[in-house]
């Protein structure tokens, strides 16, 4: 067992988290800090406006850009291209994968990748000669095994967890080991997956 109890499992939980941050959090962050800076700064300034106060230099020059360029100008153009640009990167940076596919080690700054966790196993399995097949599935927290054969399912559990445990994962990580009889159909195979990330 890892951990010392629902306290103990949730907090190495959100120490693996953090170590595995995705890269694109640096981007992400950068982009925010520069609009709300941005922002800010827009926003300071209409309020010293309300208040009686002069507009900064800055904001009364982009109100005359803006009041006398047409759209087909150039520096229009630039910026509405960099406007989409940057807005076609923040979507990439949203749908993509980063690290998901890894899985925090001890000690901290090492990892391993979904798909070798499940090679380990399903090499455990493959080991037991009362096993016809097998399928192997490794998500974030949770392995899923489905053994074909005649397989006692207690003994294959304490064998593959004891597989699992020699990896030393950083997070707690649950083993869910189900089997099912063997048809005269299936020949022997083996299928290690690991689960897209969501």
């Amino acid at each position: 067992m890892h951990g010392s109890g629902p306290s103990g499992l949730e907090a190495r939980r959100r120490r693996a988290g953090r170590w595995l941050r995705s890269q694109r959090a640096v981007p992400a962050a950068l982009v925010v800090a520069v609009l709300l800076v941005a922002s800010g700064a827009l926003l300071y300034d209409v309020i010293a406006v309300r208040a009686g106060g002069q507009a900064r230099p800055w904001r009364r020059e982009l109100s005359e850009q803006l009041a006398t360029r047409h759209l087909d100008d150039p520096w229009v153009l630039g910026i509405a291209g960099g406007a989409v640009a940057l807005g076609l990167l923040l979507l990439w940076l949203a749908f993509a994968r980063g690290l998901r596919g890894w899985l925090a080690l001890e000690p901290r700054g090492a990892a391993i990748h979904r798909s070798a966790v499940a090679a380990l196993v399903a090499g455990r399995a493959r080991r037991r000669a009362d096993v016809h097949s097998w399928q192997v599935k490794v998500g974030r927290r949770r392995t899923r095994v489905t053994l074909t054969g005649t397989t006692d399912p207690a003994g294959a559990e304490r064998e593959l967890r004891a597989e699992l445990d020699r990896i030393p994962l950083a997070a707690p990580h649950r083993l869910d080991v189900r089997t099912r009889p063997v048809h005269e159909r299936h020949h022997r195979r083996e299928l290690a997956e690991w689960e897209p990330p969501r």
